[in-house]
C-alpha cells in the first residue's frame, strides 16, 4: 500500500478518508431504508378488527333497546292488570334477549378465532424475533474480535483505486445491513409487544362476553318462566281466558283489514314498478295444497268452544302443533306481500297467489323471507314457534280470498 501511495498520494488520502467516515458513522454511506419486518398477517388483523368493531356497536344498540324494554316492563309489571298486556310485553323481552344473546355468541365467535390468530401470531414472531436476536448478537461479537480498526485496515491494504471503491462499497453494504439488522430487531420486539397487548384484550373481551351470557342465559330463563305462568294463568282463569278470545276475534279482524289493504292495492295495479302477480289460478288447487309442516290440528277452522269456560271464538284458520324451530314451506308459488309482528300472531308472513288468494303463516319463531320476495311451492319461509299464541308451540295457516277466510283443511290434500 506504501507504494500505492507513493505513485498515487490521493488514493492513499481517499482511503484514509473513506475509513475515517466508516469508522465515525458505520452507516453513513448507507443511507437506503432497511427492510420492514414482515407484515403479511396485518390486513387479516384489521379485517378481524373491524368486524369486531362492528359487532361491538350492534351489541351495544340491542343491550340498549333490551334495557329499555325491560325498563318499560317493569314499570308495566306495577300498574298493568291486563294478563294478555303483560304476556305480549313478556314475548317481546323474550325475543330482544334471544337476538341479543345470539349476538353474544357470534361476537364471542369471532374474538375467539382473533385470540387463535393472535396466539399463532405471536408465537412465529416471537421466534423472528429470537432468530433476530441471536444474529444480532452474532454480529456484534464479530465486530467486537476484529475490532474497529479492521476495516481501515482492508481498506489500506486495497490494490488500486478501482479495488477501493469495491472495498468501500462492500463495507458500506455490510453497514446497510447491520443498520438494518437492528431497525429490523427494533421493529420486531415493538411488534411482539403489540401481539401480546391485542392477546390481553382479547382475552379480557372473552371473559366478559362469558359473563354476559351468562347473565342473558338466566334473565331468558326467568322471562320463560314468567310466560309460562302467564300462559297457565290464562287457560286457568275465565275472566282472563275471556280476555284471550276477545284478543283472538280483534286480531282476525286486523288481518281482515290488512289483506283487504293488500287486495285495494292488487286491484288497482299493484305497487308502482312491480310486475302483476301471474302464479297461475290458485283455485285450481283446492284439495290439491300440500300442508305448510306436518303435524297434528290443535284447533280447526271456523267457531271454537272452550270446553272448560264455553268461551266462544272463530279460528279464520288451522292450528297445526308441530315441534319448536320445524321448517315452514309456503303451499304454493307467490310473493311475499307483508313480514311483521301482529297481535294476537306474532311473528307471521303474508303471501299473495295471485287472483285475489292470500296465506298467512304465523306464530312463528322465525320468519327467513323478506317483502317483494317471489317463494316457489315447498320452498322454506320460516320456523315454527308459539310468538303471540296462547295455545302452545304451532303454526297458525290461514288462506283467504280478499278478506274472506277459508277452511284450509278443504284446500289440503
Amino acid at each position: 500500500m506504501a507504494a500505492l501511495g507513493a505513485a498515487r498520494p490521493g488514493l492513499a488520502r481517499l482511503a484514509v478518508v473513506t475509513a475515517a467516515l466508516l469508522l465515525a458513522a458505520p452507516g453513513a454511506l448507507a443511507q437506503a431504508p432497511a427492510a420492514p419486518p414482515d407484515t403479511t398477517r396485518a390486513p387479516a388483523r384489521s379485517g378481524a378488527d373491524a368486524e369486531i368493531e362492528t359487532q361491538r356497536r350492534e351489541l351495544e344498540s340491542l343491550k340498549s333497546q333490551l334495557d329499555e324494554r325491560r325498563k318499560q316492563g317493569r314499570a308495566l309489571k306495577g300498574r298493568e292488570k291486563n294478563v294478555l298486556v303483560q304476556l305480549r310485553e313478556s314475548e317481546k323481552n323474550l325475543q330482544l334477549t334471544v337476538r341479543y344473546l345470539n349476538a353474544l355468541e357470534k361476537r364471542r365467535r369471532v374474538v375467539a378465532s382473533s385470540l387463535g390468530d393472535a396466539t399463532t401470531e405471536l408465537v412465529r414472531t416471537a421466534a423472528q424475533l429470537d432468530t433476530d436476536r441471536r444474529r444480532l448478537a452474532w454480529r456484534l461479537r464479530e465486530i467486537y474480535k476484529r475490532g474497529r480498526s479492521a476495516d481501515l485496515e482492508y481498506l489500506l491494504s486495497a490494490r488500486s483505486f478501482g479495488d477501493l471503491v469495491t472495498r468501500t462499497y462492500y463495507l458500506a453494504r455490510i453497514a446497510q445491513e447491520d443498520r438494518g439488522q437492528v431497525l429490523l430487531t427494533q421493529a420486531r420486539r415493538g411488534q411482539v409487544q403489540d401481539t401480546k397487548t391485542r392477546l390481553e384484550s382479547r382475552k379480557r373481551e372473552l371473559d366478559r362476553l362469558k359473563a354476559e351470557t351468562d347473565r342473558e342465559r338466566i334473565s331468558l330463563n326467568l322471562i320463560r318462566t314468567e310466560r309460562r305462568n302467564l300462559l297457565k294463568k290464562i287457560r286457568s282463569d275465565s275472566k282472563t281466558n275471556e280476555q284471550a278470545a276477545q284478543e283472538l276475534e280483534r286480531a282476525s279482524k286486523r288481518i281482515q283489514t290488512l289483506i283487504g289493504e293488500l287486495e285495494r292495492r292488487r286491484l288497482a295495479g299493484g305497487a308502482p314498478g312491480q310486475a302483476p302477480l301471474l302464479f297461475g289460478d290458485f283455485a285450481k288447487n283446492r284439495g290439491r295444497l300440500p300442508w305448510p309442516v306436518n303435524g297434528r290440528v290443535a284447533r280447526g277452522f271456523g267457531s271454537q268452544v272452550n270446553p272448560r269456560f264455553g268461551t266462544k271464538t272463530f279460528n279464520s284458520g288451522v292450528d297445526i302443533a308441530a315441534t319448536f324451530g320445524t321448517p315452514i314451506a309456503v303451499v304454493a308459488k307467490g310473493r311475499v306481500e307483508y313480514v311483521n309482528w301482529l297481535e294476537g300472531y306474532g311473528k307471521c308472513a303474508i303471501i299473495n297467489h295471485g287472483g285475489g288468494f292470500y296465506t298467512l303463516y304465523a306464530n312463528a319463531s322465525e320468519i327467513l323471507v323478506t317483502v317483494g320476495k317471489d317463494v316457489a311451492a315447498g320452498e322454506t319461509i320460516g320456523k315454527v314457534g308459539d310468538t303471540g299464541s296462547t295455545m302452545g308451540t304451532a303454526l297458525h295457516f290461514e288462506i283467504r280470498k280478499g278478506r274472506e277466510p277459508l277452511n284450509p283443511l278443504d284446500w289440503f290434500r
